[in-house]
């Protein structure tokens, strides 16, 4: 029982250990992503912010941009990057990454237009390798201040419960 005892705390504090070795590897990964090659939405009295990794065809993800002014309304600055894995969603990642306005192009890219635009230097192809290689399970990744991922939709409450709570630990 004893042993028992000793083995789960052993793996549990190297659990613990290894989980906050890999939020700050995504820490340092979301840090190091150029802000001129992501799309973001910003409130006038940022709070928070969070890197969403979204899919222009991903329900969740186009249900998650329907509420981005309450995510505003929340304070919470929402910076997108590319993981596109969905039908043609990277060619259309790609063409909403070259248009000269792209918070519109995502957000009409998510309401089902098709978007056109001439082809540029882009990231699409280099946020799908890092959501890759960091073996993101879904869309909307959403990443923390503090590196917690979380997949799938969440309210703008439901993330500031979080936020706040991530922030006072």
């Amino acid at each position: 029982m004893v042993l028992v005892a000793v083995a789960l705390l052993v793996f549990g504090l190297s659990g613990n250990a290894a989980a906050g070795e890999r939020e700050a590897e995504i820490v340092q990964l979301v840090e190091g992503l150029d802000e001129d090659e992501l799309i973001v939405f910003e409130p006038d009295d940022v709070q928070y912010t969070v890197t969403v990794f979204t899919d222009v065809n991903c329900p969740y993800c186009r249900e998650f941009h329907q509420q981005i002014d309450d995510y505003l309304l929340w304070d919470i600055r929402i910076r997108y990057a590319a993981f596109p894995v969905i039908g043609n969603a990277f060619e259309q990642m790609e063409a909403v990454w070259c248009s000269d306005d792209r918070q519109d192009a995502i957000t009409r890219a998510k309401l089902g237009e098709t978007i056109k635009a001439e082809d540029c230097p882009n990231p699409v192809a280099d946020h799908l390798a890092i959501a890759r290689e960091e073996r993101f399970r879904g869309t909307p990744t959403i990443i923390t201040p503090q590196g917690r991922i979380r997949y799938g939709l969440v309210s703008a409450a439901e993330l500031v419960d979080m936020l706040e709570a991530e922030a006072a630990r």
